[in-house]
């Protein structure tokens, strides 16, 4: 199956997106000069806006940044695209175009601020003492991040971008110090974010989609259920969704006492339910009194929610570029290894740039495996997922446990593809019993090639870029 990816993306070649969804993705020649052209303009960068008293290393590491930034533009951004192009809420071109803006919005407005966050959060700070080698070890780190992120999307699997770099400075710190250098309770803790939340998405996605088919798709008058219905979830998901900015998105520029914040999320809910309910009612006259219906009205509230998600996204994972490229060359100028230290604004400008160009131009085999590849998304089912990837992070984010926005929205995608499958096998072994039917073989509604795909890539994520990046500090150390 096609889809319509918008005058845009034939204005500047098919190329330029990566294919057409439904196509083989290849890298073009415009895709490569693009390429080219990203590296020369992180050179550039790095070279004027870095330490004046190192230019040349400040702009290799700025390639190095660069090329981190356009990887996850390509891979984690297609976890805010991918259920809205599934559904057909927008065409291809004019999602990614909204993800750009939102992502670059993000990175720039609500960016993580304390760039030693995720070194030291996982290794001893008080084991570290050489400078130069902390400077090899975090660019070893960043490097094999980007070429595992790099693997992943060739292999179009959707990956946690924030294990493969913690994943990479696991295993410097390892190689380098030994494995008392690492915080392994931290460890642990992550690992049971890893596989814990994907399972509670699923389950809130589950839940959700339930509600919706129970109350608006499997009643009898099925528009006067969407005209009382539907505002409310949309008021729900602006209040879920002022609730996660302010706690994923905002948590570094602004944090509200507990009444301010009650009554934002609260005044959000409000203003929201005033505002979609006559827009539903007009929305919805004329329309038939049909599932379609249902599906229709539902594809503007997921526009706003994948806005939301791709501006949270930019606020919280631009850290893991502009975090090790601040601290490497902060190290590198001062030989402060405490890091306590803000991000420059061109580290933000080219951390924002890199997950511009790379979720434009190099990111749609990856919405298409998120949007079609591992099971039917419709509006309805889109919303569900939405709704319980902002829940369950939000939820993480609270606790104080560390998540992945990938793995939770995935998660979530597996839930509503598991659970059709088991409704699907319910009714038709009811339907053997009650009317005595030929049992036929059922229809897999999870394509289980790329679900197992999916699934080992996030398990080998973590080793894999530990195993990249002692290599290349290795390789670093061995030829200096």
């Amino acid at each position: 199956m096609q889809l319509d990816i918008s005058n845009l993306q034939k204005a500047l070649g098919r190329g330029a997106f990566g294919g057409v969804i439904g196509q083989p993705v290849t890298l073009s020649f415009r895709q490569g000069l693009l390429a080219v052209a990203f590296a020369c303009i992180a050179l550039l960068i790095g070279y004027f806006f870095g330490s004046p008293q190192d230019a040349v290393f400040s702009a290799c590491v700025a390639l190095a940044g660069g090329y981190m930034a356009l990887n996850v533009g390509a891979n984690d951004v297609a976890n805010s695209v991918g259920p809205m192009v599934g559904a057909r809420a927008l065409p291809l071109g004019a999602a990614l175009l909204l993800a750009a803006v939102a992502e670059t919005a993000g990175a720039l407005l609500a960016g993580e601020h304390v760039a030693g966050r995720i070194a030291y959060r996982i290794v001893d700070q008080d084991m570290v003492h050489d400078p130069v080698q902390f400077v090899i070890g975090m660019l070893s780190a960043l490097v094999a991040a980007a070429l595992w992120i790099n693997a992943a999307n060739l292999l179009r699997a959707p990956i946690s971008t924030t294990h493969a770099i913690i994943g990479g400075i696991v295993g410097v710190a390892v190689f380098a110090i030994g494995a008392d250098a690492v915080a392994w309770p931290e460890i642990s803790l992550i690992t049971l974010g890893w596989f814990l939340s994907p399972m509670v998405s699923a389950a809130v996605a589950v839940l959700i989609f339930t509600f919706i088919r129970s109350e608006l798709l499997g009643v009898q008058n099925k528009v006067r259920a969407a005209r009382t219905w539907i505002p409310i979830l949309i008021a729900a998901m602006a209040a879920l969704f002022t609730l996660y900015l302010i706690a994923k998105g905002l948590a570094n520029v602004w944090r509200p006492t507990t009444p301010v914040l009650i009554t934002t999320v609260l005044a959000a809910f409000i203003a929201a339910l005033a505002a979609s309910g006559p827009y539903i009612r007009r929305s919805s006259m004329g329309l038939a009194n049909r599932n379609q219906t249902v599906q229709v009205l539902f594809r503007v509230p997921l526009i706003v929610a994948g806005g939301f998600l791709a501006f949270s996204h930019g606020a919280n994972d631009i850290a893991n570029i502009a975090g090790p490229v601040t601290a490497i060359l902060h190290v590198q100028k001062t030989s402060d290894l405490s890091l306590s230290l803000d991000i420059p604004i061109w580290v933000f400008v080219l951390g924002a740039l890199g997950l511009s160009v790379g979720l434009l131009f190099f990111s749609s085999g990856m919405v298409r495996v998120v949007a079609t590849r591992i099971t039917k998304i419709t509006p309805v089912r889109a919303y569900a997922i939405a709704m319980a990837t902002a829940s369950t992070v939000t939820a993480a984010s609270w606790i104080d446990l560390p998540v992945s926005t990938t793995q939770i929205a995935v998660g979530a995608i597996f839930g509503i593809g598991i659970f059709r499958e088991y409704q699907t096998r319910r009714d038709l072994e009811k339907r053997v019993l009650e009317d005595g039917a030929t049992k036929k073989k059922q229809r897999l509604l999870i394509r289980r090639e790329d679900a197992i795909r999916i699934l080992a890539v996030w398990v080998i994520t973590f080793p894999a870029a530990g195993l990249i990046a002692a290599t290349v500090f290795w390789g670093i150390n061995r030829f200096l």
